[in-house]
């Protein structure tokens, strides 16, 4: 697991002022939300992931404003957005020199729809994106595992970018001309951002995938089971293709056994992968097979 760096606090801090804003348009309520993550931020320890950084500045926003998901409509029009473009992008991937490759590329691209460290995202810039070459690329090592596997076990990220995540599924299916075993869809168990909830599942059909289920994460405050968890680790075990989509999930599970699928979006992830911020990554993790 990443820990957090310096430079992860006044990030921390720049988000959950954007956040707050969101929520309210109270002066007041804004600063005392910005006070607060100020001061909880100058508490930490130095163990926390940037993960845990953002269950902090969540938990304030939504205690001091009274907004629990600041961000609920924005994530719809990220959804219903992407999802006018749907059968547009399917045609473009089965009509690829290798759809595969096509809709990995696509999948990682559409990483950059992420409300954390942006202010704002350009909806578009997935397809700007796609022609882009990967900076690390075990894509001939994740075709074999496609290929052979029996079950996927996918972590996503953010709302919007799921309907990318769901055209790989799909298409990973169309190419091994049979459906996996189980699918495991692993989404955030309540608000953390603009990360994908069970509502934004349904809502773009994900659900809808052959022998899919969805499965819950959080922080260990409510019901599902923290990313920390011993019962989460266990997941990753019992599936024979893992996926893990997006920075957060990259800090969570680095030394975890799977592939990583995201775009460099801070210096400190950049680093720790040894590319450069903006870089398309698809890295496969061999940690903990024997």
């Amino acid at each position: 697991m990443l820990k957090i760096k310096p430079e992860c606090l006044p990030c921390t801090l720049s988000t959950g002022v954007r956040m707050t804003k969101i929520a309210t348009c109270n002066l007041e309520l804004q600063r005392l939300a910005a006070q607060e993550i100020a001061r909880r931020l100058g508490e930490v320890t130095w163990e926390e992931a940037p993960l845990d950084l953002s269950y902090i500045i969540q938990h304030i926003v939504a205690r001091i404003t009274g907004v629990r998901d600041p961000y609920q409509e924005i994530k719809r029009r990220s959804n219903l957005a992407i999802l006018r473009c749907y059968e547009e992008l399917k045609a473009r991937i089965r009509g690829a020199t290798d759809p595969l490759e096509a809709a990995v590329k696509l999948a990682i691209a559409g990483n950059i729809i992420d409300l954390g460290p942006y202010a704002e995202v350009d909806l578009d810039q997935p397809l700007k994106r796609i022609s882009n070459n990967l900076a690390i690329n075990d894509f001939p090592v994740f075709r074999r595992s496609v290929m052979e596997s029996r079950s996927l076990l996918y972590f996503l990220d953010n709302a919007g970018e799921i309907v990318f995540d769901k055209l790989l599924i799909e298409t990973m299916i169309d190419i091994r001309g049979r459906f996996f075993d189980r699918v495991g869809l692993v989404v955030k168990e309540g608000p953390l951002v603009n990360d994908a909830t069970l509502e934004d599942a349904v809502e773009i059909g994900l659900t809808k995938i052959q022998n899919s289920s969805i499965m819950l994460v959080g922080d260990g405050r409510g019901a599902a089971p923290s990313f920390r968890s011993r019962e989460v680790e266990n997941w990753i075990n019992d599936y024979d293709l893992v996926i893990f989509k997006g920075q957060a999930n990259f800090e969570i599970f680095e030394d975890k056994c799977g592939f990583f699928m995201l775009i460099a979006k801070c210096p400190a992830v950049a680093e720790a992968l040894g590319v450069k911020v903006g870089d398309m990554i698809l890295k496969h993790s061999a940690y903990g097979k024997m």
